[in-house]
């Protein structure tokens, strides 16, 4: 199986434009897609999730920094992010991440996936536990939506 690598464009690589009036980030000039394109944004008011890691076998995540610092498993390396950092990440790379300061916000895009919006709504019924899966309700839960965990994590130190 071949997979892509992860592409890393940290905030000072990026070209931007100013005008008088406004300031335009170029955070992805030119990126291929092929198929759906969903376009999130999460706020994370606290640092207590774990990295959960895990890769998509079809969907690719672009991820950018907002606000805040996050930091970012990508490949089995741990990254830290800051304000306009970007990842870019293609199917079948482990990834996970989490905030390292209250308040810090991501945006998200997910390309090749038809219905992410049923995923998340899904997940705050897991995490609030107005439903409770069994380990493999929970698994088909995720696999459903192109998310596949990983059970024996390498990463000890994380």
């Amino acid at each position: 199986m071949t997979t892509g690598k992860e592409t890393i464009i940290r905030a000072a690589d990026k070209g931007s434009m100013q005008t008088t009036y406004s300031r335009y980030i170029f955070h992805l000039p030119a990126y291929s897609v092929t198929g759906s394109i969903g376009f999130f944004e999460g706020r994370f008011a606290d640092t207590s999730m774990k990295y959960n890691l895990h890769f998509h076998k079809k969907m690719t995540e672009i991820f950018t920094v907002v606000q805040g610092e996050f930091y970012f498993v990508l490949g089995g390396k741990e990254y830290l992010f800051h304000e306009d950092d970007t990842a870019i990440i293609p199917p079948l790379v482990l990834h996970g991440f989490k905030p390292k300061l209250p308040g810090s916000r991501l945006q998200i895009i997910f390309t090749d996936t038809e219905d992410r919006e049923s995923f998340f709504t899904g997940l705050a019924k897991i995490v609030s536990g107005e439903i409770t899966p069994n380990e493999n309700e929970l698994e088909a839960f995720y696999n459903n939506h192109d998310q596949y965990s990983v059970k024996n994590e390498n990463i000890s130190h994380l």
